[in-house]
């Protein structure tokens, strides 16, 4: 149903006007800012020190981890070989994570955009900028490889790698270099076959990048493009207008954006596609399709809505994925907020929101597949995702008859629904999506909530943050079904196992107890052991949660943080012959417990594709 003008007027006033002060406001939460200023010089100086990325840190051996201690534990020197007497590469082992670097690392770019945002906001030292400056530009310029060493045209990398350090004086990168897998045999054909889920591939940039610098890894997943655009927009809205920051990055990545949208904007015919075991995808002409540089679309490569895990629905057919739809939202609204593109707005809100129905698909309930709870069996990859495409959807969208179904899925779809009344995002402790989550409803200020995520934040052990063995429950107690955590005081009682097997407690665990993460936003919060390995976990979700937290505002009701770069767009509806307002300009405007009566249910007519899909759970 639409909003009467009169109402839609009011929120459209009310939404502009952020009245409440920063959710983390600066020396109210001085063990956090403490905390959270070590695992920033852990962050850039070791894991982000390749190329200005996020990046796990793999330590050689107890001596190197008592160097790290060392190094982290003062802070009169930001040289790490003054400090311990060894370079950082010569402690190290390996880095990691290039594969989930399109996601990890694009969270992760949150903490670095913000962080400058807050900083020139509350008057910092002036060389304290500078060099937040210098972090946002150096990623900025690593973020576009991501779409130039593909060979460009929308072809998004999965994750890329430095082979030499930027310093010629500094000696190689840790570990081996990967193996690099040619695109095409000797008779021309794609490889591997089938459609792997990334693997290493030369630069295609044809000398736009450095020679022998730079190789990347394909296969860029659904989830990697969400976290892709979520890094393009926080660059591009701490960069935009700087006069201290050249504008050809804001350019460039405008360019990126345009492509890659045009990429998935592309009506292909599916029968000519290859799938996951060599066949084709079905027949019809369908969109929304992840292309790679081979020619082929990606392990897992579906944003369309009327696909299922790479099981496409007819057209005409009744059946969508909610997951889907969220994500398609959110992608596509991040890529028009950047690029401005005129065909972008004509396909987001007149083929998507208005005729393709996307946004009244956020709340009905015949033929939906909804998989993003699955109670006990939720892949909490899942509500992650879908944390950050609601974010992408709604800062970047000011006009309120856009906003109110998104409103809607925010408070009854992810944060709250009523029929996933424990595993819900609300109940699951996790300080990025408390942050999200407060940055961007309208319900109006939650300083409780904002309590609880600061104290969430100081819970972990950073700075350094290692991924250290936490075991809560023994065996003995595991077979009682209750245990007490290392903390001594904590009762855990358990409610059975995830799907690869691990025992997981009926409440959230506190991070004081909870095992550590190289990325706690995707982590089951509810398992009970984990953790172990030489691993130093980057921290990059924690620390976008709490710059985050210290640049927005705690919002009045009715009102939420909305980018001061949010684009003018044409209405749902009413436009004259398919025309745009504002001559489709895409202008911008400076003005800038878990329990609800809404829920999703899954209808019978999908149950059986709701068993093939829990049978085929992925990896992404």
């Amino acid at each position: 149903m639409r909003m009467p003008m009169p109402v839609i007027a009011i929120v459209v006033f009310q939404a502009q006007c952020v009245l409440a002060g920063p959710i983390f406001p600066r020396g109210n939460y001085p063990d956090l800012d403490e905390s959270m200023s070590r695992q920033d010089r852990q962050f850039y100086f070791i894991n982000a020190r390749p190329f200005g990325l996020s990046l796990d840190a793999h330590y050689k051996d107890d001596q190197a981890r008592t160097l790290i201690e060392q190094f982290l534990s003062q802070d009169a020197s930001d040289d790490f070989e003054a400090v311990t007497t060894k370079h950082v590469h010569d402690v190290l082992g390996s880095y990691g994570e290039f594969g989930d670097l399109g996601f990890f690392g694009g969270v992760a770019l949150a903490g670095t955009a913000f962080r400058y945002l807050a900083m020139k906001r509350d008057g910092a030292p002036e060389p304290d900028i500078e060099l937040a400056r210098q972090r946002l530009v150096r990623a900025a310029k690593s973020w576009h490889v991501f779409y130039t060493v593909t060979g460009g045209g929308g072809i998004v990398a999965r994750g890329i790698r430095r082979l030499v350090p930027e310093d010629p004086s500094d000696p190689p990168f840790p570990g081996p270099p990967p193996d690099i897998e040619p695109m095409f045999d000797d008779q021309g054909l794609a490889q591997p076959r089938p459609k792997s889920n990334g693997s290493w591939r030369d630069d295609l940039s044809d000398g736009i990048l450095p020679e022998g610098q730079w190789v990347w890894i394909d296969s860029c997943s659904k989830d990697q493009m969400l976290g892709q655009v979520w890094g393009m927009v926080v660059l591009y809205d701490a960069i935009k207008d700087d006069p201290d920051i050249d504008q050809s990055l804001v350019e460039q990545m405008q360019e990126d954006a345009t492509l890659t949208a045009r990429m998935l904007m592309a009506e292909r015919d599916i029968s000519q596609l290859e799938s996951i075991n060599g066949a084709a995808l079905g027949e019809g002409i369908y969109d929304l399709i992840i292309m790679d540089a081979d020619g082929r679309p990606t392990k897992y490569h579906d944003l369309n809505p009327k696909s299922v895990e790479k099981i496409y629905m007819p057209e005409d057919s009744a059946t969508f994925n909610r997951f889907n739809t969220v994500a398609a939202i959110g992608v596509m609204k991040g890529l028009y907020h950047v690029s401005g593109d005129p065909e972008l707005e004509r396909y987001i809100y007149r083929d998507m929101l208005e005729e393709r129905e996307f946004l009244d698909m956020l709340s009905r309930e015949k033929g939906a597949v909804d998989y993003i709870y699955l109670g006990k069996g939720t892949n909490f990859d899942d509500p992650d995702m879908t944390a950050v495409a609601l974010w992408l959807a709604l800062y970047t969208e000011k006009d309120p008859e856009v906003r109110a179904p998104l409103e809607n899925f925010l408070e009854h779809g992810w944060w709250a629904p009523e029929d996933e009344a424990v595993f819900c995002a609300s109940r699951s402790k996790q300080p990025l999506w408390n942050i999200i989550y407060l940055t961007i409803t309208e319900n109006g200020a939650n300083q409780s909530l904002a309590e609880q995520t600061a104290s969430l934040l100081t819970g972990f052990s950073l700075g350094p943050y290692f991924n250290d063995r936490v075991e809560n429950c023994d065996e003995d107690e595991i077979a009682t079904g209750e245990c007490t955590a290392i903390d001594g005081q904590t009762v855990l009682h358990l409610v059975g196992k995830t799907g690869s097997g691990d025992w997981m407690a009926d409440e959230a665990l506190d991070p004081r107890i909870r095992p550590p993460s190289n990325f706690n936003a995707r982590s089951n919060p509810f398992v009970v052991n984990g953790g172990g390995g030489k691993l130093l976990n980057p921290g990059g979700d924690l620390l976008a949660a709490y710059w985050m937290g210290r640049y927005f505002e705690l919002s009045e009701a009715g009102s939420a943080n909305i980018s001061p770069n949010a684009r003018d767009h044409m209405p749902l509806g009413g436009w004259p012959d398919g025309g745009m307002t504002d001559g489709g300009t895409g202008s911008t405007d400076d003005s800038g417990g878990c329990s609800c009566s809404h829920t999703h249910q899954k209808t019978p007519a999908v149950f059986l594709l709701m068993l093939l899909l829990l049978a085929i759970r992925r990896t992404r």
